[in-house]
């Protein structure tokens, strides 16, 4: 099984992936310009067929497009076997000039598709949101094969919709819409966004938490499920029977449900199962969400696990409807929590657990007959696929190797899924379940192995604080020699509660450090996920001690081991956690020559008050910082409490629209760093929020990022060596 994913993922001889003789280098220009699967990948109701949208950045030209491709599953060629059926540019720039107007042309010739969803087999419907008026069209296109119509419009909703599905079986369409508490049509809501344009002030009123959450200010709509029920008119096409009409509306009280995870309906089409939150003032320091089921023909839903505890996600229905099967956490405050599988039965309101025993936490389930769950999962650098047995518990892997993404089923026997790997970008793939054996669907960047050179990754392991096995990834440069002195990228990740898995990154992908000539290491610490819950939670109220303490002993036994890397030449990266844990080494090391904090945390104390989680910081913690017991952990991991050791050049990266750790975090460091002399540069982003994601700003990131660490490990020059070794990286305002 192992050897089929390899091949599958590979198309080069193993030899010139080891010595990259037939390939160049990678570069930030290659990744950001690389073709991207954009939203949910839908499947024909025979399971024939599949459509997605691919998105694709072009530097050259600033512009971002977007296509929406149909394709068959047994096409034996992954190019020649799909249809585009809607394409769409725009200008990416942020203040394009006003005489260039291409994108308004663009917008009445074509369609920004988005959401595809099957109604019949030759049928895909998809959405298209007018980019002034928020209008949102439903576009239905007909044919097969190669041959396909002009959209033609279904329905039309005065807002935007999203997370758009269609029950084949009842003929029902739904859909997700942001609407004002207490309205009854889409109308109403559109109307009301009219008036509120109308207003002269700007100003937002609150009196409870949460004010805010990533990116957003939350506004006073909520996102609720709605339906439309289809039928073929005269001509054969499908076409509304009723008004959109609002289904979860008087769950509660005072309507206040909204629905926070896509939804899924029952086989028959009649019902659908979501998870919200219940109304309340603890939305900030509580997890706890449920489980609803809501009838199609309702306005109320009803919760499956009323009892509550922790987190819930990722419901799905047997086959048959008459079970739904969840994950629930039992912690209410606790995001990090085990996820334990639930399977819930409709008929007698009983819920039983089901492999209660396995220490790892499941992401996403989905059935594989009447006594078989599917469940995706972290293990040991792994996104992995395994099957569940209800009745035994029994955990049986189907794939192990590289990264699982999405799962869907196609048939009785086979999947498609999303998969990775470090030195493979995400393409889709049929899996067989009882064989596990797989087959390329898709191959959106078949330059990247063949014409660039991708290093592959090597797993590493070491003995950490509490003698427990640290693992982590090396990737080695192109043409490596190791007779050679080469620096060492040491990467970070941020949760923490995450992991370095085995997959394709559109950010920090690991590669990029490798091609710039870095040997690029990657390790996880405790607070890690999969390696067994007890794992995950020794980083509690431990933030700079065991964490921190088992990275410098990693550290300290990867160069021991591996004598080609430079002692002298280490630079530090990371982001979230993992900058905080740059601001924390900066306080209490000078091993390395360079550090690179990406929207990282400066103020323990500072960033509780400021954050929308509030329930993180108060698990981690053990408290709020109002408790002076707790207030004691707050300042004892805090690293603005040890910048005047702060000595090592660092690079600060900050976006204004970040929430979970505010700008200030970020001026801060940068502010420490400046007044005490030390070396600094503070990369700003107005537009971006924890993440960038914008393909022209994350182009621009990693030219500053590589400059800066490569900068500050220069090889050791001579007396007549005055050459220096920065390398520099083309961005888009210099072509």
């Amino acid at each position: 099984m192992t050897r089929l994913f390899g091949d599958a993922l590979r198309s080069l001889p193993a030899a010139a992936y080891a010595l990259g003789t037939l390939a160049r280098p990678f570069t930030p220009e290659d990744l950001v310009q690389t073709n991207r699967l954009s939203g949910h990948v839908a499947v024909s109701p025979s399971g024939a067929s599949i459509a997605y949208v691919q998105t694709h950045y072009s530097i050259e030209k600033k512009r971002q497009y977007s296509q929406l491709f149909v394709q068959a599953l047994d096409a034996r060629d992954h190019l020649d076997g799909r249809v585009m059926v809607a394409d769409f540019s725009k200008d990416s720039r942020p203040n394009p000039p006003l005489s260039e107007s291409a994108d308004e042309t663009d917008a009445k010739k074509r369609f920004e598709a988005s959401q595809p969803v099957w109604l019949t087999d030759e049928c895909l419907g998809f959405v298209a949101t007018n980019a002034k008026t928020r209008q949102a069209t439903v576009y239905s296109v007909h044919g097969s094969g190669k041959h396909w119509s002009k959209p033609q419009a279904v329905f039309t909703s005065p807002v935007p919709i999203s997370d758009v599905q269609y029950s084949p079986v009842s003929g029902i369409l739904a859909f997700t819409a942001g609407v004002y508490n207490g309205t009854t049509t889409l109308k109403e809501t559109a109307d009301l966004d009219l008036e509120e344009q109308e207003r002269a002030d700007t100003a937002q009123v609150y009196d409870e938490l949460w004010v805010r959450h990533w990116d957003s200010f939350v506004t006073p709509k909520l996102a609720q499920i709605h339906v439309l029920q289809l039928a073929a008119g005269s001509d054969g096409l499908l076409k509304p029977k009723n008004e959109p009409r609002n289904i979860i509306k008087d769950t509660a009280g005072d309507g206040r449900v909204e629905a926070s995870d896509s939804f899924v309906f029952s086989p028959d089409g009649r019902q659908i199962a979501f998870v919200a939150k219940r109304p309340g003032s603890d939305y900030a320091w509580r997890t706890t969400s449920y489980v609803y089921v809501a009838d199609v023909d309702g306005t109320a839903a009803t919760p499956i696990n009323p009892e509550g505890g922790g987190a819930s996600s990722s419901p799905a229905f047997s086959s048959d409807g008459s079970r739904i099967a969840y994950l629930q956490m039992a912690a209410p405050t606790y995001e990090a929590d085990r996820n334990q599988i639930k399977v819930f039965s409709i008929e007698d309101k009983s819920t039983i657990d089901v492999a209660a025993d396995w220490d790892r936490s499941p992401s996403e389930l989905l059935w594989a007959g009447d006594s078989t769950l599917l469940a995706t999962y972290t293990d040991y650098g792994r996104n992995k696929l395994a099957k569940v047995d209800i009745a035994s518990g029994t955990i049986t892997p189907v794939a192990e190797e590289h990264s699982v993404g999405s799962a869907q089923r196609l048939s009785d026997d086979k999947l498609l899924i999303s998969y990775s790997a470090f030195d493979s970008p995400t393409d889709l793939y049929t899996l067989s379940i009882d064989h596990g054996d797989i087959s390329r669907v898709t191959q959106l960047n078949p330059e990247l192995g063949s014409s660039v050179f991708l290093s592959p990754a090597e797993d590493v392991e070491f003995v950490g604080t509490d003698g427990d096995a640290i693992h982590g990834f090396l990737l080695r440069p192109p043409n490596f020699d190791p007779a050679k002195k080469y620096p060492l990228a040491y990467v970070i990740h941020g949760g923490p509660q995450s992991s370095f898995a085995d997959s394709w990154s559109t950010r920090w992908n690991l590669n990029i450090f490798a091609a710039a000539g870095f040997v690029t290491v990657a390790m996880d610490f405790e607070g890690s996920t999969g390696y067994g819950q007890n794992f995950t939670d020794a980083i509690r109220n431990q933030w700079g001690g065991k964490p921190y303490r088992s990275l410098m002993l990693s550290l300290d036994q990867l160069l021991a081991e591996h004598p080609y890397i430079d002692s002298e030449r280490l630079a530090a990266l990371g982001a979230s956690y993992g900058g905080y844990q740059i601001n924390w080494i900066n306080g209490h090391s000078t091993r390395f020559k360079a550090l690179v904090n990406h929207d990282g945390m400066f103020s323990t104390i500072s960033t509780y008050y400021s954050t929308e989680e509030l329930y993180f910081p108060e698990t981690e913690f053990e408290g709020a910082p109002f408790d002076p017991k707790a207030r004691e952990n707050y300042e004892r991991w805090s690293p603005e409490r040890y910048v005047q050791n702060w000595k090592t050049p660092t690079l600060v990266i900050h976006s204004e629209r970040d929430y979970r750790l505010v700008v200030s975090e970020g001026l801060s460091t940068f502010t420490a760093l400046r007044r005490q002399g030390v070396p600094a540069k503070l990369l700003y982003y107005p537009d971006e929020n924890h993440w960038v994601l914008k393909p022209a700003n994350s182009l621009r990131w990693h030219q500053e990022v590589l400059d800066w660490i490569t900068r500050w490990t220069p090889e050791e020059q001579t007396a007549d060596d005055s050459s220096s070794n920065t390398r520099k990286f083309v961005v888009q305002n210099e072509l």
